[in-house]
């Protein structure tokens, strides 16, 4: 799944990065006008058939974010960059993930506003996905 998303983000020309939370805000190359792709460790499941196949299951959160001005209100944060957002970067992940003939468990978004120090405004994307190689 890290190499899915990381190969998305550069497919994309978006900002990616892999990391905790706190790490992420710690995250100093904000880039105004592009989109980031925040990801957080990637947790793994896996189940077996009786014939020994293994199927791996990744879940976990990750975000898709624009810089933002933190003095907007609402309405201007969700018109401004978080639809755009669902109607852009989130559909091309979802597309992606069609096309890669994912399995989706669960696909989960959250609007989010003025995230970490640097005002980053999105979608929040709680995931369960299986990859099939």
């Amino acid at each position: 799944m890290y190499e899915f998303l990381k190969n998305l983000a550069e497919d994309n020309d978006w900002v990616f990065e892999y990391s905790r939370s706190d790490y992420q805000n710690l995250y100093d190359e904000m880039t105004n006008d592009k989109i980031h792709l925040f990801v957080d460790p990637i947790t793994t499941s896996s189940s077996f058939s009786d014939s020994g196949f293994e199927e791996k299951s990744s879940y976990g959160k990750l975000m898709i974010l624009v810089s933002s001005d933190v003095d907007e209100d609402y309405k201007q944060k969700y018109d401004n960059h978080i639809k755009p957002i669902i109607d852009g970067a989130l559909q091309v992940l979802k597309d992606t993930l069609v096309c890669a003939d994912a399995n989706i468990q669960k696909f989960e978004t959250i609007e989010v506003i003025n995230l970490f120090d640097f005002n980053l405004d999105g979608v929040l994307v709680n995931y369960n996905v299986i990859l099939n190689d």
